[in-house]
């Protein structure tokens, strides 16, 4: 998909010209279009009105009407883009072209129209050998004032929305093509893509030199070897600082020895969501995203298995740190992995924060459904960022407390810590962030829960069934400055 920033635009045979409009004002088309008495009634006032208009020649008009700018939000001009692309798809067109000039100096709610065109289209078939092709290349914007800020916002909004589509892609792959190994070869390719990225691959020799116990406990069961990758993003010129991003990579999870019900287990292969929306953070990267920080993404791609090897309910593993986990419930073994990975994040790159992503918990669905992520950690102040970045990307979070009374339930019996809170204590999100958080050293963290968010939800029209990409775009708002 290309993107581009037009002074001028023009309805043609294989184009389809779709118009932004606000409620209260009057759609503005050129004399070739049909008259306004053609089709004024059935263009209602009311956000999400929608009129296809087809003139001589093949020539065809959306209007798309979106809510008066003061009151419009990022995903009213998400859809908007969504169901200008869908349009244009089931017209067959290859091109799209999108008046948003009526959106005046918001730049904001361009990027979100071009992103929303960007993600719309997708088909989560990745292996059908009818798999839906899209047809749409190129997507023409007209927008008002035409100047810097809208030719990056432009740029930005098929870049980020491309980086979506990227992790979307990874989450709808099955278990035994995206294996552990298949994920780092992934990530090698997206590094090779860009001078400005690198990464260097772990496998479990090198892990259990480190002392990476609690990560490769989990991957005992699995034929498969882990992998921990690290990924490194330099900007040009000096950065403004250095963070880090951790994704928790359990290609699949049967939960272990702890086995998950047979219904819906074949969704555990988006248990890699928070590594996939760290890949796409760094495709976006690599394909020209605004970031002037140092950017490290640390991905534990692991499975969990229940083979004559597994971990079993009650072993005591030893992390990279040095803490002893009793590990009592297997299938609690993405934070197992993140421990080490954050451990390994926060000794070995040194950032000056650090922000994990993981489809951690059941818990944080019973909590917030499919509209918002949770989010906890020891820097208020980040957190706070992150929610921003959330609002303004509309990948929503929402915090929750981790007070040091939940910290102590973490403690462990026989160990210095247990992988989950003893029956009954309920707050099963939250055990989880208190958990990583023994592992952040003094680093400022946060930890985004995106187990409500990654997959299914809402049916925008720029989505698709099937993994969602969320956190790819929070993170490359957060990082843009």
């Amino acid at each position: 998909m290309r993107s581009s920033l037009s002074a001028d635009l023009v309805a043609k045979k294989n184009q389809l010209l779709a118009v932004l409009v606000p409620a209260g004002e009057e759609a503005k088309l050129p004399a070739e279009a049909p008259a306004a008495n053609t089709w004024k009634q059935d263009f209602k006032d009311d956000a999400g009105s929608s009129v296809l208009l087809r003139g001589e020649k093949g020539l065809r008009w959306l209007l798309l009407r979106v809510p008066a700018l003061d009151k419009a939000k990022t995903l009213d001009l998400l859809k908007a883009g969504g169901n200008a692309r869908k349009a244009a798809e089931d017209l067959e067109c290859n091109a799209l072209a999108l008046d948003a000039s009526a959106l005046q100096d918001r730049s904001d709610f361009v990027l979100a129209a071009v992103e929303g065109a960007t993600m719309a289209g997708y088909d989560p078939a990745v292996l059908k050998k009818e798999r839906k092709q899209a047809k749409v290349k190129r997507v023409q914007v007209k927008a008002q004032p035409s100047n810097a800020a809208m030719r990056q916002a432009v740029k930005q909004g098929c870049v980020r929305g491309q980086a979506n589509l990227y992790a979307r892609e990874l989450q709808n792959l099955p278990p035994n093509v995206l294996t552990p190994k298949a994920f780092a070869q992934k990530a090698r390719k997206v590094a090779s893509s860009s001078d400005q990225l690198s990464v260097k691959v772990l496998g479990e020799k090198r892990m259990k030199d480190m002392g990476m116990g609690s990560l490769l406990g989990v991957s005992r069961g699995s034929r498969r070897e882990a992998q921990l990758v690290h990924l490194t993003y330099k900007p040009k010129g000096k950065a403004k600082g250095k963070i880090a991003v951790v994704g928790k990579g359990l290609t699949f999870d049967s939960g272990g020895i702890s086995l998950k019900p047979a219904g819906k287990m074949d969704e555990m292969k988006f248990d890699m969501s928070g590594a996939a929306a760290v890949l796409g953070l760094f495709h976006g990267l690599a394909g020209g995203a605004t970031c002037p920080y140092e950017v490290h993404g640390v991905l534990g791609c692991v499975e969990n298995m229940p083979g004559g090897d597994a971990q079993l309910p009650g072993d005591i593993v030893t992390a990279m740190n040095g803490k002893t986990i009793e590990v009592l419930n297997t299938d609690a073994e993405g934070r197992l992995v993140l421990a080490d990975a954050l451990t390994y994040a926060a000794r070995k790159i040194k950032p000056d924060r650090m922000v994990n992503l993981a489809t951690l918990t059941g818990a944080c669905i019973i909590a917030l459904g499919h509209l918002a992520s949770g989010v906890m950690g020891n820097n208020e102040e980040l957190i706070a960022e992150l929610q921003a970045a959330g609002d303004r990307a509309d990948e929503r979070c929402w915090p929750l407390p981790m007070w040091e009374d939940y910290r102590k339930l973490t403690e462990g019996k026989y160990a210095d810590l247990q992988n989950i809170f003893n029956p009954g204590q309920g707050g099963g999100t939250i055990a989880g962030a208190c958990f990583l958080s023994y592992f952040v050293d003094e680093v400022p963290w946060a930890h985004l829960d995106i187990a409500g968010t990654a997959w299914e939800g809402p049916g925008y029209s720029f989505m698709s069934s099937g993994g969602r990409g969320f956190g790819t775009r929070l993170l490359l708002e957060f990082l843009a400055g």
